[in-house]
């Protein structure tokens, strides 16, 4: 009887093997040991601080934990070594961020550079132009403000709302 039930278990074992994947998935204390940080808190801010790159690699498990993968690990490592730099959290997720292509304030991804749209020749040259008349407008403005002959906001005499209707209305 031994034999035979060894037997059928050995049986549905070849059959149904268990299969196990293996995700590896860290939660905030293990994220604690493994990036050298005293508090769960600074994990949390870590993570909150590139929350929108890590969103592929974060999940919640039972009552809600955290789970971060190994992907995600290796971007909270990288925060880390950053923020070990001298930078602020911030600042280190916006390296982060510009690595990765995504904009530090939006977070949507930026094309990289051979996406530009192409200006031509000529586009630039009119562009460049309309810089030049620009700049030679604020330089002839800057030197009447320094002489005293244009007063902040003012190009002209001041010229109040109501002169316009006191020509149009005769009083006499």
């Amino acid at each position: 009887m031994f034999s035979s039930l060894f037997a059928i278990d050995l049986l549905i074992a070849y059959r149904y093997p268990i299969v196990t994947l293996e995700v590896d998935m860290y939660t905030i204390s293990d994220l604690r040991k493994l990036l050298g940080l005293e508090t769960a808190n600074q994990v949390r801010n870590r993570i909150s601080a590139i929350r929108g790159i890590l969103s592929s690699c974060l999940r919640h498990g039972p009552n809600n934990q955290i789970l971060i993968t190994k992907e995600g690990l290796g971007l909270l490592g990288q925060l880390q070594e950053l923020y070990d730099t001298g930078l602020t959290l911030h600042e280190a997720g916006d390296v982060i961020r510009h690595s990765r292509g995504v904009n530090a304030l939006t977070g949507v991804h930026i094309a990289g550079s051979s996406a530009q749209n192409p200006v031509n020749r000529e586009q630039q040259d009119q562009l460049v132009a309309i810089l030049r008349d620009e700049i030679a407008f604020l330089r002839k403005r800057v030197a009447l403000l320094e002489e005293g002959n244009l007063t902040p906001g003012k190009s002209e005499q001041r010229h109040e709302w109501w002169e316009d209707m006191k020509q149009e209305i005769d009083l006499s």
